[in-house]
C-alpha cells in the first residue's frame, strides 16, 4: 500500500473531505473537560485541535506516517505523538499504565481493526470510556466507479472499486501526483462482530456514512 503524503499534500489531494464528519465525532466524544483521549490514525491533528478547544486535558495521538504530523501537533505541550500502528502504540500506552477516557478514529478504522486491536482499545479505555469512530457503509463495487468534480478551481477525479475483501481508491487532483491505497472492506455486521465483547455499539447512518459510539462493557 501506498504510504499517505505529507499533511499539506494530504489536505490539497483529500479536499472534499477533510473536514468531513469532524463535528459529528466531536460530538460522539462530548463531555471531554479535563479527559485524557487517544487520537488514533490522527493526521494532520483536525480532530485532535477541536477535542483540545473542547476541553480534553491530554490527547495521545497516533499515525504511522511521520510526515503527515503537522509540527503544531508534535510540539503541542497537551499532546503526545507516538509514529506507530495502532495496535502496537494502544499497547505500549498499557504497559505503561496509560488509559483513557475517550478514543477516537476518523475515517480509519478500516485499515487496522481487528479482534486484537480491538481488545487493545477496550483495555486502554478507562471503565465506561467511549470509543467513537466513522466509517463509510455502501460495499464498493467491483466495477470501477469513477467520480469527477471540481473544488476550489481544481479538477478531481476519483476512482472505487472492490478486489476480494480489498478496497482500492484512486485519487487524482490537478497537477499532483496521483494516490492509491488500499483498506479492508469491514460491513456494519462484521464491524459489530469485532466489538461486541467489548462495547456496548451505538450506529447512526448517514447516507454513506455510519457514526459509531462504543461504550465499554
Amino acid at each position: 500500500m501506498e504510504k499517505y503524503p505529507n499533511h499539506e499534500t494530504y489536505r490539497a489531494l483529500y479536499a472534499r473531505y477533510h473536514d468531513r464528519g469532524v463535528e459529528d465525532l466531536l460530538h460522539l466524544l462530548l463531555p471531554l473537560e479535563d479527559m485524557s483521549v487517544a487520537d488514533l490514525c490522527g493526521g494532520d491533528g483536525r480532530l485532535t485541535f477541536k477535542m483540545l478547544a473542547s476541553g480534553a486535558h491530554s490527547v495521545f495521538f497516533v499515525d504511522r506516517e511521520p510526515e503527515m504530523v503537522p509540527l503544531a501537533i508534535r510540539e503541542h505541550e497537551q499532546v503526545r505523538v507516538e509514529i506507530k500502528n495502532v495496535r502496537s502504540a494502544l499497547e505500549g500506552a498499557i504497559l505503561r499504565g496509560d488509559s483513557f477516557d475517550r478514543i477516537v478514529c476518523q475515517q480509519a478504522i478500516n485499515y487496522w481493526l481487528d479482534e486484537g486491536s480491538a481488545n487493545a482499545v477496550a483495555t486502554a479505555l478507562k471503565p465506561g470510556g467511549v470509543f467513537a469512530f466513522n466509517t463509510f457503509n455502501q460495499e464498493p463495487p467491483q466495477k470501477p466507479r469513477v467520480l469527477e468534480y471540481d473544488l476550489g478551481g481544481h479538477s478531481f477525479v476519483e476512482v472505487s472499486w472492490l478486489v476480494g475483501d480489498k478496497v482500492h481508491h484512486l485519487q487524482v487532483r490537478d497537477g499532483m501526483e496521483p494516490h492509491h491505497t488500499v483498506f479492508l472492506w469491514l460491513p456494519s455486521d462484521r464491524i459489530r462482530e469485532i466489538l461486541a465483547p467489548f462495547f456496548f455499539i451505538e450506529e447512526k447512518r448517514h447516507e454513506k456514512t455510519s457514526l459509531y459510539r462504543c461504550k465499554k462493557i
